[in-house]
């Protein structure tokens, strides 16, 4: 079982890509936040041997489907047994601003072997929501901070979403 992938550098449309606030990065240590409906598909996905992942993020929800955010990471520092220890502070907000849900020190990846150079992770911990009917529709923001607590690196990501009505028609 293999819970990284291989690759140098984050790319968009096949272009190396730095830019953007769902990425980010601190000294060697360097993350980037995607939202998906289908985490299952991309768990599956991400054990099968590849030289690199594509990554088809959703940005739009319906009211009763389920979203999660999924965190990539990479050069996490080793303490003196060879293992990285790294967290994630979850914040999800309304489209008003105000706090759906919150999760502080969630596993990105807690004593476990540090992950050769350019070497891809996924988050051991994630969140995600299902938008219930009493739920406001619109964009929902999914802050985190990124916090390698070997080195102290930290850095603050977010990714978005949009919530619509369930679309009831049969």
């Amino acid at each position: 079982m293999s819970y990284s992938v291989n690759s140098e550098e984050w790319h968009t449309n096949n272009k190396p890509d730095n830019s953007n606030t769902f990425q980010g990065s601190s000294g060697e240590f360097g993350a980037m936040i995607f939202m998906t409906t289908d985490s299952q598909k991309m768990l599956n996905n991400w054990e099968a041997p590849t030289p690199g992942y594509h990554i088809l993020p959703s940005e739009n929800v319906e009211k009763g489907q389920p979203i999660e955010a999924l965190v990539l990471f990479s050069g996490c520092s080793a303490n003196a047994d060879g293992n990285c220890i790294a967290e994630v502070d979850y914040q999800i907000l309304k489209p008003d601003g105000s706090i759906y849900a919150e999760y502080k020190n969630t596993e990105l990846w807690k004593n476990k072997p540090a992950l050769p150079k350019g070497q891809l992770g996924l988050a051991i911990d994630r969140v995600g929501l299902i938008a219930e009917d009493n739920d406001p529709i619109g964009v929902y923001k999914v802050t985190c901070v990124v916090k390698d607590l070997v080195s102290n690196n930290k850095f603050f990501i977010y990714s978005s979403f949009k919530v619509n009505e369930a679309n009831n028609t049969p």
